[in-house]
């Protein structure tokens, strides 16, 4: 990933989406096959345009985080700290003993704290000032999940926030990546969160066209499938623990991965998110028959699915072999901010158990002869993978991990 040859691992996972709360409660909700995606809940839809949403609706903020920051912050922010303190963990990283000027954080976030939002402004015009949360300046802002992460964990490393639609997570996860290779961290805390289940957000995200209308969650959200009429949001969040892999191996830390390449460009066509995908795989030192597993944006938007299938068509043209490619957010809701980080996680936990995810719902739709969809999770050797993603706006970013360690012959 740089110059200086510094190697990025993966010690600590965190996921809280509407399939599950933790890595092993969502990786066996998804496998089951359960869709998770149902009728909106956290308030009353009757009329909206939109109908169905991934509801993260078993998390209790309260339960996982202190009382102090549960109060000062935004769902989405809850989202982002309950899943940091699931990848420190998994990580065992000693903050007590740890060089906390070398841990940033970098996450993704598209829409900002609504949720508190909406309830000031229900406040401010219904009962006055007085009764507006003092806190809502500084919760519903798209860095206050970074924000509030460094400040209860006391972290004093190189940070950034970014917010690009669909990509938000993928930016942030990339140039995290670059933070660790480049030495400006030793360990970064990277992903994303997203909480955009609110009447205001939900409007917003349906004036793009982008939503799907559909009132059968099982039909709803359909990646490459003939039937595809939108996507359909979920909340939640996702966090990676990146690290350099020397400083890892000092502290024997457990590696789940590593980063092996990546690339981020901008591009309206076909062919310029096939240029990104082909750069990637170059940082990567793979070719393309080295891929064994694609998760792929497949946001079912007709012409957005086509123009992403004929990039990967084209970027995997020489694989030897049907690529299988797979949209396991088709279960769980598109997550934007924290979409990038959980196909990550994905990928991850299918070289681990050899397992291809699925993309609920499949049945079948213009996908080219050189790649592979199906609806279900089935056995599948990973060893490498890569994770695609591409906003409405034309920003593009890939990269490529392995489910282990690279050994010296690899790379």
């Amino acid at each position: 990933m740089s110059a200086s040859g510094r190697r990025v691992v993966i010690t600590g996972l965190g996921v809280v989406n509407a399939a599950g709360e933790g890595v092993d409660p969502f990786w066996a909700s998804l496998l089951a096959g359960g869709g998770s995606l149902g009728p909106i809940g956290r308030f009353d839809a009757a009329g909206f345009p939109v109908h169905v949403v991934g509801e993260a609706s078993g998390f209790d903020a309260a339960r996982v985080i202190p009382r102090r920051f549960v109060a000062k912050t935004d769902r989405f922010t809850h989202f982002a700290l309950a899943a940091s303190d699931q990848a420190l963990a998994g990580a065992a990283l000693p903050l007590d003993t740890a060089d906390r000027s070398r841990i940033g954080v970098w996450f993704g976030n598209t829409t900002g704290g609504w949720d508190i939002c909406e309830r000031g402004f229900a406040e401010y015009y219904e009962q006055g000032p007085d009764v507006v949360n003092p806190w809502q300046a500084t919760a519903w802002f798209l860095a206050a999940p970074q924000g509030f992460v460094t400040i209860r964990h006391g972290l004093r490393g190189m940070s950034k926030s970014f917010s690009g639609d669909r990509a938000s997570g993928a930016v942030a996860l990339y140039y995290g990546t670059r933070a660790v290779a480049w030495d400006r961290n030793d360990v970064v805390l990277s992903g994303g969160c997203e909480a955009p289940v609110s009447p205001l957000s939900l409007l917003c995200f349906h004036s793009s066209g982008d939503l799907s209308e559909a009132a059968d969650p099982s039909a709803a959200f359909l990646p490459f499938d003939h039937r595809a009429s939108g996507l359909v949001v979920g909340e939640g969040g996702a966090v990676l623990v990146l690290e350099d892999a020397d400083h890892a191996a000092r502290r024997g830390a457990p590696v789940l991965g590593e980063v092996l390449g990546g690339a981020h460009g901008t591009s309206g066509d076909a062919a310029g998110y096939a240029a990104v995908v082909e750069r990637a795989l170059r940082s990567a030192g793979c070719g393309p028959g080295d891929v064994d597993l694609v998760l792929a944006e497949g946001c079912a938007s007709p012409c957005e699915d086509r123009l992403e299938l004929d990039a990967l068509a084209s970027a995997f043209a020489d694989a030897g072999r049907p690529v299988p490619v797979a949209v396991p957010k088709a279960a769980y809701g598109h997550l934007y901010g924290g979409s990038f980080g959980t196909d990550v996680v994905c990928g991850l936990l299918a070289a681990r158990d050899g397992v291809r995810p699925p993309t609920p719902g499949f049945e079948a739709g213009p996908v080219p002869a050189g790649l592979d969809v199906t609806a279900g999770a089935g056995p599948l050797p990973v060893e490498r993978f890569l994770v695609a993603s591409r906003s409405r706006y034309g920003s593009c970013v890939a990269m490529v991990f392995a489910g282990r360690p690279a050994a010296a012959g690899d790379r």
